[in-house]
């Protein structure tokens, strides 16, 4: 009689573990919840009523059109980025997966201008929070500065708590968000004021006061302003350590992300455009979206509209350190920096959260609140946006190449449209940036390839003291 083993079986590895990790983020996320997370860093109430005025400045309504090119590409980094992070689900979002794919020199260039986002951004929006605060409540007498402190001290207690709060606090905010760009919507499709036709193939903008048309070079100009409207669909990727279904549904949870932040910014933009009454009007305006609704909703629009601002400004916050705070804990794992500083980033709190890595992003934007350069950083937030997307298309394009043998548990569709596109449209809204801030984006890389070069001397040190 054969004998039956009684020896356990031994599990096998998840794909983390193959790739060299341990697994110590709790996998507690679904994906709806993941993408809920991406969504509040997409934030499409701030990206409807605040950040299109930089495209309506530039392009005119010519925005609509940015706004649609700029959906199909961004499906298509989606797609990138989902074959890439199913082939690397770590939870350094675009640092990680550039880092498995492209020579160390570059990977070091994508981590500065990835990380430099999660302190610039927080910064900007506690700031930016304040102003909706005192118009819904004129009786506050704070200091901005000390509002915006409060805000950013809040953001990051609830970062630091468990994956889930954070995921059902901006599932609600999120909520909110729909609603408020529902009301945006309806009060403007319900007195339309344009024709949808006219102001999408024929195009007008301000110039000198008199609207006319807009030039194919303005369009060009139109694109890499539009980047900063749809963006943070990635934040998914940060996610992944967390996420419950396996390699394939982080794909879908980006892919979602990208979808629904094209969806809910692109329609209600679209729709504010239709209702304004005169163009002049609207393009004069400092946030253009808003003068329309005002002119849909009377005196009710303050509301809705401080409302809708305090509560996607929060999320955006909120969201953007718990992902930007897992990628810093991601590069201490992978020990990129000094031992000493590895050892704390590569660390997580008792309720299983990256405290270092919130902490570190939180300290300097706390820092640059009182800062005179803020503003700058902000329109440089775009520059470095861009080149963090031209990096991950350079990734998706070389890894088919260099990597044959790697298993895709999400393989892209379109090969090789997607990679191809996106390296090209990140070079050209590259290329269309001013040169103060492609100035600042080559202090950036220089200073990145110093801590590469750095990182061959500590890491060296590093070897040494492990072999003594």
């Amino acid at each position: 009689m054969q004998e039956t083993s009684t020896e356990p079986t031994s599990k096998p590895k998840s794909r983390l573990e193959e790739l060299g990790y341990e697994q110590q983020l709790d996998r507690r996320l679904s994906v709806w919840e993941v993408v809920g997370l991406a969504m509040a860093d997409v934030s499409p109430t701030m990206g409807v009523l605040f950040l299109s005025a930089g495209i309506f400045a530039v392009g005119g309504t010519f925005a609509i059109g940015a706004s649609l090119i700029l959906s199909v590409v961004v499906i298509l980094i989606a797609i990138c980025l989902a074959e890439l992070a199913s082939m690397f689900p770590i939870a350094g979002g675009m640092y990680s997966l550039v880092r498995r794919v492209l020579p160390g020199p570059i990977s070091w260039i994508t981590t500065f201008n990835y990380l430099i986002q999660g302190v610039v951004i927080p910064a900007s929006i506690s700031l930016g929070m304040v102003a909706f605060i005192k118009d819904l409540f004129p009786g506050i007498s704070l200091p901005d500065q000390a509002i915006a402190l409060v805000l950013l001290g809040l953001a990051m207690a609830i970062a630091l708590t468990k994956v889930e709060v954070g995921a059902w606090a901006t599932a609600v905010m999120v909520i909110v968000e729909v609603i408020v760009l529902s009301i945006i919507t309806f009060a403007a499709l319900k007195d339309p004021s344009q024709s949808l036709t006219d102001v999408t193939i024929h195009p007008t903008m301000l110039t000198n006061g008199q609207l006319g048309a807009v030039g194919f070079v303005v369009m060009l100009a139109t694109l890499a302003p539009a980047f900063n409207v749809i963006n943070g669909y990635d934040a998914a990727l940060g996610f992944s350590e967390e996420l419950k279904g396996g390699e394939r549904a982080i794909g879908r949870a980006v892919i979602i992300s990208a979808i629904m932040a094209c969806v809910l910014i692109v329609v209600p933009l679209t729709a504010a455009v239709i209702a304004a009454p005169d163009l002049t009007e609207f393009f004069n305006a400092p946030a253009p979206v808003v003068y329309s609704v005002e002119q849909s909703l009377g005196p009710y629009a303050r509301y809705i509209v401080d409302v809708g601002g305090i509560v996607a400004l929060f999320n955006a916050m909120l969201s953007l350190l718990m992902y930007f705070g897992r990628g810093v804990y991601t590069t201490g794992r992978d020990k990129i920096w000094p031992d000493a500083v590895n050892n704390k980033l590569g660390k997580l709190n008792r309720f299983q959260a990256p405290a270092a890595g919130v902490v570190v992003l939180v300290v300097p934007a706390a820092i640059l609140i009182f800062s005179s350069a803020l503003n700058f950083l902000i329109i440089f937030a775009g520059t470095v946006i861009a080149a963090v997307y031209l990096c991950v298309g350079l990734a998706a394009f070389w890894s088919r190449f260099n990597m044959r043998d790697e298993e895709r548990p999400y393989k892209m569709k379109l090969w090789p449209l997607p990679p191809i596109a996106v390296i090209g449209f990140t070079a050209l809204a590259l290329a269309s940036q001013d040169p103060e801030y492609l100035i600042a984006e080559g202090v950036l890389i220089v200073v990145a390839l110093a801590c590469w070069a750095g990182s061959k001397v500590w890491s060296r040190k590093s070897s040494e003291s492990v072999t003594r």
